[in-house]
């Protein structure tokens, strides 16, 4: 109960009791909390105090709220995974490098006409072709990153026939003979749309870091534009440049 002789505010002591009940398992993963009346009167506390508590508790992670339904316990924290941005930087190696087993999948694909954004920024002209990949990262199992990678038909012939048998991004660009570098990234924190909740099953709430990035050939010639989705919780990114 509240202890009502303590100098700890009666907000951090009800945050305190709930972070006990979900580590005892009284109040467990996806599992709806008591409404902010029932904790008020369990706790004989007014509302305000409920509303801060359970405010915090979201910032922090521990809870979620969903419009219209209530608040509910979320995942268990992850350790964070530093994930190391260079110029030739590839998936698979940054992973293992951290010790962790490093996964992919090619959730769907598309030939489609390249939209205005990725044409320009992949100089292609308004009726160009491009390839576009769903692809899942993940870490240890877990879902890391989502992404949609355009790549122009053009110029990489034949591109159907090595998609369909996907592992990795990489793989597709040895066949070619290329090793592509970043040109350029621009970062921006956000909240996941639809598509990017269901990838990497995460709430919509969820804060995200998106990465939206262009790459060159060695010869120059720019092969891949990128927006990646980076779970909040999951993922530290650093930059070497």
């Amino acid at each position: 109960m509240i202890d009502r002789k303590s100098s700890i505010p009666y907000y951090c002591q009800l945050m305190e009791i709930v972070r006990q009940q979900i580590a005892a398992g009284m109040l467990k993963e996806g599992q709806r909390t008591p409404s902010e009346f029932e904790f008020s009167s369990a706790y004989r506390v007014n509302r305000h105090t409920v509303r801060q508590a359970i405010g915090e508790l979201c910032r922090a992670g521990v809870l979620y709220k969903l419009r219209g339904r209530g608040t509910f316990v979320a995942k268990p924290p992850v350790d964070l995974v530093e994930y190391r941005l260079s110029p030739k930087n590839r998936f698979t190696e940054n992973i293992r490098q951290s010790g962790r087993t490093p996964g992919s999948r090619l959730l769907a694909w598309q030939e489609v006409t390249a939209p205005v954004q990725v044409a320009e920024a992949l100089g292609l002209t308004a009726d160009e072709r491009v390839y576009v990949l769903d692809v899942l990262r993940l870490v240890n199992g877990q879902p890391f990153l989502f992404s949609k990678v355009y790549l122009p038909a053009g110029r990489l012939p034949e591109l159907a026939d090595r998609v369909a048998d996907f592992r990795s991004l990489s793989v597709i660009y040895d066949a070619y003979g290329l090793s592509p570098q970043r040109v350029k990234s621009v970062f921006r924190a956000s909240f996941p749309g639809q598509e990017e909740t269901a990838a990497l099953d995460i709430p919509a709430n969820l804060p995200v870091l998106k990465v939206e990035s262009v790459l060159k050939t060695q010869d120059d010639v720019l092969i891949e534009y990128s927006v990646a989705c980076y779970r909040g919780d999951f993922a530290k990114i650093s930059v070497d440049w």
